[in-house]
C-alpha cells in the first residue's frame, strides 16, 4: 500500500486536532516506517523526496488579512476625500484627478503591505511581528507620499494624506487585532493549528513537547515524536534516519518540524534536515539549548563564520528605559484623568459604608528588594490584615475557595475589586516612577520568603499597575505559574508586548476573571 492510498482525516486537512492523541497513530499503520526504503521517493540527494504538502493552517487568515486590509484602506482614503474635498468644495465623484489619487495611494498601500511580509504566514497568529510589518508599511507609504509631494512639489492637501493615513493606520491595526482575536478563539477547539514533529531526544524532547501542547494559542499540536540520531551515524544511518522523518511527514500531513537542542543533533544534521524540508510547504524550528530567552533580547551574530546568538541582560537601560519611563508619565497622566471619577465614587463610597480610612497603605517589594508604599482603596474592615495568615494562609490547592470567601472584604470593597477600582490610586505611583504601568505585581513583604532563587529575577524591572499575571486570571493563576509569567515578561520585555498586555487588561477587567 502507498502513501497515496492512505486515507486522510478530514479534520486534519482543516487544521483541527483528532480526537485522539495523534502522536500515537504511527503506531497502528500496518507497514514499517523503514520500509520499503524510499516509498517511491528519489535518492536522499534529489529533491524529488520531499511530500507534497498542498495546506497551510494560515491560509484561511492571510486571505482574510488581505481582504480586510483592502477593505480599511479603502474606507480610509474614501473618507480622505469626502471629508476633505467632496463635502468643503463640493467635488463630485466622477472628478477623475482626485478619485485617481485615492485608487493610487489604495493600492501602493497594499504593495508595500504584501512586500512589507504583512501577509507572511510565519509571522500571522502570534507575536508582535505582524504588527510591527502593518506599521512599518504604513510609515512607509506615509513618508514616500511625503517626499514625492515635496520632491515635484504637487499640490496635494495635507488635510487628506492626513485623515486618510491616520484613520487607514487605526483601521489596519482593528482589522488585525480582530482577527487575532478570531484566531485565537479558533484555536482554543483545535483549528488553524501547525501539525508539528518533534525531534530530539530526552529530557530536551518532552520539554518542547510539554511546551507546544500546553498553550494551543501558539498554534501547535505536537502530532509526532521522533528521536534522533546515534551521535557517531554514518552516512548510510542519516539517510536511513532521514528517510523515516520524511515518512513521517507524510503519514502525520505536518507541516512543521522543531528540532530540540542537543549536542548529538550537530550542524551536518541539521543542514541535512532543512535540505530535504526545502520546496514543500514545512517549517523548520530550532529550539537552541540556550535557556528561556527569546524576543528582543537575542540578537544573531557571524563569528569565525558561525551563527551565534548574543543574549542581552534583560535590563532596561538607555533608550529603552527612556521609552517605557515616557509611556508610563504619558498613559499615566491620561490615565490618572480617565480614573478621577471613579476615584471620586470609590473614595465617597468607602466612607459611607464602613469606619476606617478611604486609603489602604501597603509595603510591598518594588525593583531591586526595595520596599516601596502603595495605596489602594480600603476593600476590607480595620484590622483585617492582621488576620490575613489565619484566613488566607499559604498558597496551595484550596487557596482559590479562601480568596472568594474572604469574610475581611466588605460588600463595597468587594464591588471595588470586581471592577479594580480599589487600585486606581496606584497610578500616582506610576506617575512619580516608584511603579510602572505595566510588570509584574508587587509582591507583599511578607510573600518574599516564598520565591525561590530564580524568582528573585522579577524585581529587574519595576513592579506594574497591570501585567501578565493580571491578563492571565489574577487569583486563579496559582503561585508557581504567576512566578513563571513575571519572570516571562522580564526576559521578554518590549514596547509592543506592554501595548498587547494594557490592551488585554480592559477586557480581564470587564470579564472580571479571578477578581476576588
Amino acid at each position: 500500500m502507498s502513501l497515496e492510498e492512505r486515507e486522510s482525516p478530514a479534520s486534519d486537512r482543516d487544521g483541527a486536532a483528532d480526537d485522539a492523541d495523534p502522536r500515537h497513530v504511527a503506531e497502528h499503520h500496518t507497514i514499517p516506517l523503514r520500509t520499503p526504503p524510499r516509498i517511491g521517493w528519489a535518492e536522499a540527494h534529489s529533491h524529488r523526496d520531499r511530500p507534497h504538502l498542498r495546506r497551510d493552517p494560515l491560509r484561511v487568515y492571510a486571505t482574510r488579512a488581505i481582504v480586510l486590509d483592502l477593505l480599511a484602506v479603502t474606507i480610509a482614503g474614501i473618507t480622505g476625500f469626502v471629508l476633505r474635498w467632496a463635502i468643503p468644495y463640493s467635488v463630485e465623484i466622477n472628478n477623475l484627478s482626485y478619485v485617481s489619487l485615492v485608487v493610487i495611494v489604495v493600492a501602493a498601500w497594499m504593495l508595500v503591505l504584501v512586500l512589507r511580509g504583512a501577509y507572511d504566514t510565519r509571522i500571522l497568529g502570534v507575536g508582535s511581528e505582524e504588527f510591527k510589518r502593518v506599521v512599518a508599511a504604513t510609515a512607509t507609504v506615509f513618508g514616500a507620499v511625503a517626499i514625492v509631494v515635496f520632491a515635484l512639489k504637487l499640490d496635494l492637501s495635507r488635510g487628506f494624506v492626513l485623515i486618510t493615513f491616520a484613520l487607514g493606520f487605526v483601521l489596519l491595526l482593528t482589522v488585525r487585532w480582530g482577527l487575532r482575536s478570531w484566531l485565537r478563539h479558533e484555536r482554543r477547539y483545535g483549528h488553524y493549528l501547525h501539525r508539528t514533529i518533534v525531534i530530539g531526544s530526552e529530557p530536551a524532547k518532552t520539554e518542547i513537547v510539554d511546551m507546544l501542547d500546553r498553550d494551543p494559542v501558539a498554534g501547535f499540536t505536537v502530532v509526532d515524536e521522533v528521536s534522533e540520531p546515534p551521535a557517531d551515524v554514518d552516512a548510510a544511518g542519516l539517510d536511513t534516519w532521514l528517510d523515516e522523518v520524511m515518512t513521517r511527514i507524510s503519514l502525520e500531513d505536518a507541516d512543521t518540524v522543531a528540532v530540540a537542542g542537543s549536542p548529538s543533533l550537530g550542524q551536518q544534521v541539521v543542514q541535512r534536515l532543512a535540505w530535504r524540508l526545502e520546496g514543500p510547504r514545512v517549517d523548520l524550528l530550532v529550539a537552541p539549548n540556550v535557556g528561556d530567552v527569546a524576543g528582543p533580547r537575542v540578537t544573531m551574530r557571524m563569528a569565525a563564520d558561525l551563527p551565534l546568538l548574543h543574549l542581552d541582560e534583560p535590563h532596561l537601560t538607555g533608550p529603552k528605559r527612556a521609552i517605557k519611563r515616557t509611556l508610563d508619565i504619558v498613559a499615566g497622566t491620561l490615565l490618572f484623568i480617565l480614573f478621577l471619577p471613579f476615584m471620586l465614587f470609590a473614595a465617597v463610597g468607602t466612607k459611607v459604608t464602613s469606619r476606617g480610612p478611604m486609603l489602604y497603605w501597603q509595603e510591598r517589594v518594588g525593583r531591586g528588594g526595595q520596599i516601596i508604599k502603595i495605596a489602594k482603596f480600603r476593600t476590607m474592615y480595620v484590622g483585617s490584615d492582621a488576620k490575613r495568615d489565619e484566613v488566607i494562609g499559604n498558597p496551595d490547592e484550596a487557596i482559590l475557595d479562601r480568596y472568594r470567601g474572604d469574610p475581611r472584604i466588605t460588600p463595597f470593597g468587594r464591588f471595588l475589586r470586581r471592577w479594580s477600582i480599589d487600585e486606581m490610586p496606584q497610578v500616582v505611583a506610576v506617575i512619580a516612577g516608584s511603579m510602572s504601568l505595566v510588570g509584574p505585581r508587587p509582591v507583599l513583604v511578607d510573600e518574599m520568603p516564598l520565591l525561590g532563587d530564580a524568582d528573585h529575577r522579577r524585581h529587574l524591572t519595576k513592579p506594574g499597575l497591570t501585567g501578565l499575571w493580571q491578563v492571565s486570571g489574577r487569583k486563579t493563576v496559582d503561585w508557581d505559574e504567576r512566578m513563571r509569567l513575571d519572570l516571562d515578561y522580564v526576559e521578554h520585555w518590549s514596547p509592543a508586548l506592554d501595548l498587547v498586555i494594557v490592551a488585554k487588561t480592559v477586557k480581564a477587567v470587564l470579564v472580571g476573571d479571578g477578581a476576588y
